[in-house]
């Protein structure tokens, strides 16, 4: 008797014991899922979660002969409907920026508002945002940084508001820039197969009609290696950017070649310089500030985000290198679009012979030392200068030669701080006022000329000497080295240049 009873009590808390796991182990489950998911899922305040119980030590014994099974049936979350949302927009808004906030595709917001690819942002324009019904429930999240379409620029952290925005206020205009360049310069003509940017003859004379293309070039140190087709340019200029490096915006007219690189964003200058020459131009994004601008400028925006046609990848190159454009595509993207346009380009005189100056065989600018300190060396053989930076030559790694310009010329202009970040160090754009009128050292066949630019902004700069008799350029390329109004250029040693 007392053994049935003791085998009894021990049956009985076995059963009891088997219950306990069962309803134990479900809880464990979910507990594990919550964390599981919270880990995968960072919101924009950290949650402490209750700790999941530690397992229950499994029974030895083997089952009984009859269980009960337990059925957890889940029961599903009903997805929210989409439902478009109204946004106003505001002051440096892009369609890209709106696509990463609200996590569709700029595709679908174009289409949502009948827009298209060249179609500008208004202040206060009133969009419609397809959001899809996963972003909507988390369309008050936080979200994390997104990547930035260029490689050198890194998005802030935003809160979206899913609420229908007030109009904003007004926004201030850029600041004013400078048109008033002195008496109108003289007219320039050229003959229908000369190109007025080079002073040389084209076999097409056609080509000279189209606009030019305007290629932002990048000249980190890192990506100098890649410079391609920077020799095939008819024209170059070159600016500080933030302070520590130089970046090139190269321009075609009468060669388009099929490989230009390293594509980069672009910066403040385009804003004035497209104008000037009717451009299209080139690049790889940019920050909002800067692409809002550009967006309100007089020029065709080949921005590679919303114009990919043109642009490939180069192949084993990292992120600073490996964007490419083949000119000849942008050319017949640019008439496929309706972007071309005829363009007169007023372009320059040109001469053979120089008309005098003082001896200017050796250029020496205090670009930033550390990165990017520029020098030309005129070379008689060629009739040239060549370009070195840093102490060592700058070559076009397409054809292997030395960077050279049958003319250098340095122009000095007004350089402006602005609040507009450029880099996830928070380094700013820089306002460069290249319209109006400044001061200019022109340099051909060794020998410099000081002088004046001046342009009003629609047309390119003309150059005059001290006496205010128009300036001739050598018959060929041409760089242009925007400096700020403070800098001395060395004519004999690298001491003698200063950026104080």
């Amino acid at each position: 008797m007392k053994r049935a009873l003791s085998f009894s009590l021990c049956l009985l808390l076995f059963i009891i014991s088997l219950a306990a796991c069962s309803q134990t182990e479900p809880s464990e489950v979910i507990a594990t899922q919550a964390i599981v998911e919270t880990q995968a899922t960072p919101t924009a305040t950290t949650e402490v979660l209750p700790t999941a119980p530690p397992p229950t030590a499994t029974p030895t014994q083997g089952p009984p002969t009859a269980t009960a099974t337990l059925v957890l049936t889940a029961t599903p979350t009903p997805l929210p409907t989409a439902t478009p949302q109204i946004y106003v927009v505001e002051q440096f808004d892009t369609l890209l920026d709106l696509a990463v906030q609200y996590d569709v595709s700029v595709a679908e917001i174009a289409q949502a508002n009948g827009l298209s690819e060249d179609d500008f942002l208004q202040l206060g324009q009133e969009l419609i945002i397809p959001i899809p019904p996963t972003a909507e429930a988390t369309a008050s999240e936080e979200l994390e940084p997104s990547e930035a379409t260029d490689s050198d620029t890194t998005a802030e952290s935003e809160t979206v508001n899913t609420a229908v925005a007030a109009p904003p206020p007004a926004a201030p205009p850029p600041p004013a820039i400078p048109v008033d360049s002195g008496p109108p310069p003289p007219e320039i003509s050229h003959e229908a197969n000369t190109n007025p940017l080079t002073g040389l003859s084209v076999s097409d004379p056609a080509v000279l009609k189209r606009r030019p293309l305007m290629v932002r070039i990048g000249n980190d140190v890192g990506a100098r290696a890649a410079q391609v087709g920077l020799n095939s340019a008819d024209m170059v200029y070159e600016e500080i950017t933030e302070w520590w490096v130089t970046r090139f915006t190269a321009i075609y007219l009468s060669t388009m070649p099929n490989t230009v690189s390293p594509v980069r964003s672009a910066r403040l200058i385009n804003v004035q310089l497209g104008p000037q020459y009717q451009g299209a131009l080139a690049h790889s994004g940019g920050s909002d500030g800067v692409r809002w601008e550009i967006s309100q400028a007089p020029l065709a925006n080949l921005d590679e985000y919303f114009n990919p046609v043109p642009y490939f990848y180069r192949p084993n190159e990292g992120w600073q290198t490996r964007l490419a454009i083949n000119a000849e595509a942008a050319r017949n993207y640019l008439i496929s679009k309706g972007l071309d346009a005829p363009v007169v380009q007023k372009g320059f005189p040109f001469s053979d012979a120089p008309e005098g100056g003082e001896p200017g065989e050796n250029i020496f600018i205090p670009y930033p030392s550390a990165t990017s300190f520029t020098e030309w060396h005129y070379d008689s053989g060629s009739g040239n200068y060549l370009r070195w930076i840093n102490g060592s030559p700058l070559v076009d790694a397409g054809d292997g030669q030395q960077i050279s310009a049958a003319n250098v010329i340095v122009y000095f202009a007004q350089h402006q701080t602005t609040d507009i970040v450029e880099d996830s160090n928070g380094a700013t754009a820089i306002r460069m006022l290249v319209n109006g009128t400044g001061p200019a050292w022109l340099f051909r066949d060794g020998l410099l000329t000081k002088g004046t630019w001046q342009s009003d902004g629609t047309r390119t700069p003309f150059f005059r000497q001290a006496d205010g008799s128009p300036y001739s350029l050598k018959p060929g390329h041409t760089w242009v080295e925007v400096v700020p109004t403070y800098f001395t250029i060395g004519l004999n040693s690298a001491d003698e240049a200063s950026a104080r």
